[in-house]
């Protein structure tokens, strides 16, 4: 299984609602996020795609940015 960051691979509007997907790593470039290192390793299904294309996952308030975050889609 590989790992990729989406804006290398595909376009965001490939992924949908519905879809289950593995977070590799949240940015924290500035560092004043104590929360993001948690997503790591979180698998989730997309329940909300905002208008910036961003991945809500069900159950957590933390969003995937598709330019910035590393995660990929799990199959099945």
């Amino acid at each position: 299984m590989s790992t990729f960051c989406l804006r290398n691979l595909i376009e965001s509007s490939d992924m949908k609602v519905g879809d289950k997907i593995r977070v590799i790593r949240m940015d924290d470039s500035n560092g004043k996020d104590p929360w993001v290192h948690r997503m790591d390793g979180v698998v989730g299904t997309i329940h909300h795609i905002d208008d910036m294309g961003n991945l809500h996952l069900e159950g957590y308030s933390l969003a995937v940015l598709p330019d910035v975050d590393e995660y990929e889609l799990v199959e099945g």
